[in-house]
């Protein structure tokens, strides 16, 4: 529709030069204007459109590439299956000791065979260590799971921004290319008039000059586009000139919980405080393990004793000895164990602190989210309904004296550009609004 108005004043541009000695020839140019204006106002007067949260159907998508495909993520996983692999190792008995003894000089050698001594010891720890260590093993393993869990949360929190990003470079080159078309039609309503001699050459020069200026502007636009597209498909684990599609339109993001709905969802479901809550589970299974491996070991074995071996070689009419054997390891070196459970207390006593500073960390960055999402919204209902409005009433008004002779052909040039300028920032306001609102959910845990 828009195309077919610009249609519209290119088809009567020889009209307009073929009329210049008729009144109502004169009385066709507001016309023009009329019509530049309505497309104008069609290209920049655009609503304010909310969504809930951040959903795009594209962006979903790419976010669940992300999670399954990018490299750093699939390594963390690997790494993850190593530490499961660890539980089963910690859990497990040492493994038991065999000693053969020779006799190379026995008092009698009736057989080779009798001259042989062999003995097996099976050592075990304390009641409940295995087990202990194992649960160690666990909470090692949950606070890596939670650390793959934050650091997911971060890469899809850039892969958002990133999106986001390359989206709003994409609808601020639509824009200057539509306003590019419209000044390309008015530079031909405006040669028509120096045709009929009802303006100066300069108006055209004016023209061309705005035209180059939008020209370097959408190809900066698309410069900027390329490296965002490569990290993009860097997370994305894939070639780095493959193509983002975006969504046509960018529209507002609404936050759905209140404040103190939001700091408590952080709190019940940021993984950074998994994470500190396995170290200290953690911490807790140390100083555990600490005080069983300060107790007593044992171990249980039985030695097979040849008759020609060492004294039984005494007896000629002896036989194989079976001898069953007991030990127990005695802790008694104290310091080395106490030293390890206050290991234990102060790392449990440091993961509390941190506790504390990460909470009051991830409590003022909300903040800041919150104010860029509430500043950035004040700012995209500012621009679409005050700024934008009434910088097209001031472009009807221009155009209308400008047919007439009453405001110089610049001053439509200005509010031309004035006009483009506040639809980038009612572009670049509603981008960062929704990269606010992905930062948010990101504190909350929400993929």
């Amino acid at each position: 529709m828009m195309r077919q108005n610009v249609e519209g004043v290119k088809s009567k541009k020889l009209e307009c030069s073929d009329s210049s000695d008729k009144p109502a020839g004169v009385k066709r140019v507001p016309n023009h204007f009329s019509i530049f204006t309505f497309l104008l106002i069609c290209l920049f007067a655009m609503p304010v459109q909310a969504q809930q949260g951040v959903f795009y159907p594209q962006l979903r998508e790419y976010m669940q590439i992300a999670i399954e495909q990018n490299p750093e993520l699939q390594s963390m996983r690997v790494m993850l299956d190593a530490d499961r692999e660890r539980i089963r190792e910690v859990s497990a008995l040492m493994d038991p000791e065999i000693t053969v003894a020779y006799d190379f000089n026995p008092m009698n050698s009736d057989s080779y065979f009798g001259r042989f001594s062999v003995s097996a010891m099976q050592m075990f720890p304390w009641f409940g260590t295995l087990e202990a260590r194992r649960e160690l093993q666990r909470s090692a393993t949950d606070a890596n799971r939670a650390t793959i869990s934050s650091r997911q949360l971060e890469i899809l929190q850039s892969l958002q921004i990133i999106w986001l990003d390359i989206a709003g470079i994409r609808e601020q080159i639509r824009i200057t290319e539509e306003s590019l078309d419209l000044v390309l039609d008015l530079e031909n309503l405006a040669e028509a008039r120096y045709e009929t001699g009802r303006t100066g050459f300069a108006d055209i020069l004016r023209i061309q000059m705005e035209e180059q200026r939008l020209r370097t502007r959408i190809a900066d636009l698309k410069d900027r586009i390329n490296p965002l597209n490569a990290r993009f498909n860097e997370l994305l684990n894939r070639d780095v000139g493959m193509e983002v599609e975006t969504a046509n339109e960018i529209r507002y993001a609404e936050i759905a919980w209140s404040d103190d709905e939001i700091r408590e969802r952080i709190r019940r479901h940021n993984p950074v405080f998994e994470a500190i809550e396995a170290e200290r589970a953690a911490a807790g299974k140390e100083r555990r393990l600490a005080e069983l491996d300060g107790r007593p070991g044992f171990g249980i074995g039985m030695e097979v004793m040849g008759r020609d071996f060492g004294p039984m070689a005494m007896n000629p009419t002896s036989k194989e000895s079976f001898i069953g054997m007991a030990t127990v390891r005695v802790p008694l070196f104290r310091s080395r164990y106490d030293s390890q459970k206050r290991q234990a207390d102060h790392r449990i006593r440091s993961l509390d602190i941190l506790e504390h500073q990460t909470d009051n960390r991830l409590m003022t960055q909300l903040e800041q989210y919150l104010e860029d999402a509430r500043r950035s919204e004040r700012t995209a209902i500012l621009l679409s309904e005050e700024l934008l409005p009434r910088a097209n009433q001031a472009l009807t008004i221009l155009s209308e004296e400008y047919s007439v002779g009453n405001a110089r052909f610049d001053e439509l040039l200005q509010i031309q550009r004035d006009l483009l300028d506040l639809e980038f920032e009612r572009i670049e306001a509603l981008i960062n609004q929704n990269r606010a609102v992905a930062n948010i959910q990101s504190l909350m845990g929400n993929d």
